[in-house]
């Protein structure tokens, strides 16, 4: 997906052209005559983008090498969008995260009434490393600079607020605002159609509204995160309390699963394209503050193989939560591969039957023979194996591995 610039909001979003391509532009408007008032506006530095679509229409100018001489862009007392990266690429992996962001713990408000007010699009997230994060992503996809992030550090909330011009590039995206369980916005649609751009969803997603879940002891091993949406319309005055779906009446059990929550309906499909597998609950019902009722749903991703996979594929945006994410996927080659491994080499030694790291490598599924020979070591100094036939070079052939039996006595 692409953005240019005018695709936005064209009266109240100003331009700032580079210098020399400013001087063009003036050149023009001076030699056809334009009224004072248009070319001080160009001298003084911003334009409407209306005004300047209108010029380049009357005038015959490409507006797309307009957009490669854009400087700055934003509302006329905003502090903007410097260096734009127009077009404005959204299919990477950073605008994914990007835009994951401000669906999971984002906000894009609802117009106000005074002053026309058109909303305002911020991230609250008390991990910093996430914050810094998202503002990376934000950078590397539209441009700007850090300072033009506003930083808002408050007891209860720690968030980032954006310009005006990024709220209305990520209207264009998400076309929704308020809050998303009850607008049941979905993912949005060219991110579906690339394993890149899912990687980067997902990875987001578990920063923001995921949980690591890793108890050792118990053999508790988990990814997961939750989604609501609202349901008051449904069950207003029948809900008195937070319920599990399983203590609900089964009238409303059936109701509730019949309901769809678009963001995960398409966190599913997300999920399967990469080849990771799910399990994912309805828990039921609870009630807000203001006694709105709401249904929740939550996806878990568990088992070695399946968790090993996925931690191929993504990166937790979020430093605590990917290193905890490193330690299940370490705690799984400590505590479980020497095990499995061992018990393959009793079977293939059977019978006092030599073998070799080929044998072992072949077994595991191991692409690489360099995995295979350092257990081999491991368990050759544990004295469970023994080599019994050194490796060798000779005879116009490739090097013959060496050949390993199984101590009896163990």
């Amino acid at each position: 997906m692409i953005i240019h610039f005018w695709e936005l909001p064209e009266e109240r979003n100003y331009i700032i052209l580079k210098e020399n391509y400013n001087k063009k532009i003036i050149s023009i408007l001076e030699e056809e005559n334009y009224p004072w008032k248009i070319k001080n506006k160009i001298k003084k530095g911003k334009i409407s983008i209306k005004k300047l679509k209108d010029i380049a229409q009357k005038e015959k100018i490409s507006l797309d090498i307009i957009e490669k001489n854009i400087l700055w862009i934003g509302g006329n007392n905003s502090k903007g969008l410097s260096n734009p990266k127009f077009p404005i690429n959204l299919s990477t992996r950073r605008a994914a995260r990007f835009i994951a962001a401000i669906v999971n713990d984002g906000t894009l408000t609802k117009n106000g009434e005074r002053n026309k007010a058109y909303g305002r699009l911020m991230y609250d997230n008390f991990d910093e490393s996430l914050r810094n994060s998202v503002i990376k992503d934000c950078i590397a996809t539209f441009g700007g600079k850090a300072k033009e992030i506003a930083f808002r550090n408050t007891e209860k909330k720690k968030y980032l607020e954006f310009s005006s011009i990024m709220r209305d590039m990520v209207e264009l995206i998400i076309k929704s605002k308020g809050p998303k369980c009850e607008s049941n916005i979905p993912v949005p649609k060219f991110i579906l159609e690339n394993n890149d751009l899912i990687a980067g969803w997902i990875e987001q997603t578990i920063a923001d509204e995921g949980e690591i879940k890793f108890y050792p002891s118990k053999y508790r091993r988990a990814i997961i995160w939750r989604r609501s949406l609202d349901v008051t319309p449904l069950f207003s005055g029948k809900i008195k309390k937070d319920t599990p779906l399983r203590k609900l009446p089964e009238s409303i059990q059936g109701t509730l699963e019949e309901q769809k929550c678009k963001l995960i309906s398409d966190e599913e499909k997300m999920l399967s394209h990469l080849g990771i597998d799910y399990i994912i609950y309805n828990l039921g019902v609870y009630l807000t503050e203001y006694n709105k009722v709401r249904t929740k749903w939550q996806i878990m991703i568990t088992k070695r193989e399946n968790l090993f996979k996925l931690r191929k594929i993504i990166k937790i945006p979020s430093k605590e939560k990917d290193k905890k994410f490193n330690l299940i996927t370490k705690g799984f080659i400590r505590f479980k591969e020497p095990l499995r491994i061992k018990e393959i080499i009793l079977n293939i030694s059977k019978n006092k039957k030599p073998f070799t790291s080929l044998d072992l490598a072949k077994k595991m599924n191991y692409k690489q023979l360099n995995t295979a020979i350092k257990w081999i070591k491991i368990f050759e100094k544990e004295g469970l194996i023994k080599k019994i036939k050194e490796s060798s070079y000779g005879n116009g052939k490739y090097r013959t591995p060496s050949q390993y039996m199984l101590i009896q006595d163990k």
